[in-house]
């Protein structure tokens, strides 16, 4: 939190080798011995973050600013993608240089998070709780509340597919497998 904006960083300590693009809904790292592991997409995940916080805070997007950062033991075995750094962010916080907060805002901002967040363990089972139901859903769309419409896929990969996406689209791009909930 500065008056350079508000950084919102999703840290993820993984080993082995870790395979995703922007593209994909989920992600995967593959331990010794083969054994896989599915997680959610950073990316979208700290975009959601973001997201609430714009609603929570009252503040313009611009001055929210993203990034995934990857610890630990691992190998990208795809490209990695755009807005993810590997181990360190420290130069990425120091090239933003524009100012668009001002101090008494910045002051605003912290007291406010201090006096509204959950602290503690209990706030981290709450909000995984949260997250599993709202990605649950095969009809609400978890990134903007849209409804989620069965869909069947044109082109790529495997044409003739069915999805669910956001009846918000092109706004919203959020698509889902029926039936997969969150990994």
């Amino acid at each position: 939190m500065s008056k350079f904006g508000i950084f919102v960083v999703e840290l993820k300590d993984y080993s082995g080798w870790i395979f995703g693009t922007n593209a994909h809904a989920y992600w995967t790292a593959v331990y010794r011995r083969g054994r896989k592991f599915k997680f959610q997409n950073p990316l979208r995940q700290n975009y959601g973050h973001i997201k609430a916080l714009e609603e929570f805070l009252g503040v313009d997007p611009r001055v929210l600013h993203g990034m995934v950062v990857f610890r630990g033991s691992f190998t990208f075995k795809t490209p990695i993608p755009y807005g993810v750094r590997c181990h360190a962010y420290k130069s990425w916080v120091a090239e933003k240089r524009q100012v668009v907060l001002k101090d008494v805002d910045v002051d605003s901002i912290v007291s406010s998070l201090r006096r509204d967040a959950l602290h503690g363990w209990l706030a981290g089972r709450r909000h995984a709780k949260s997250v599993r139901a709202r990605y649950a859903s095969d009809t609400v769309c978890p990134k903007c509340g849209g409804d989620l419409l069965l869909r069947t896929q044109r082109n790529g990969p495997q044409p003739g597919s069915q999805f669910l996406g956001c009846s918000n689209y092109p706004s919203c791009k959020y698509t889902k497998t029926p039936g997969s909930g969150l990994a």
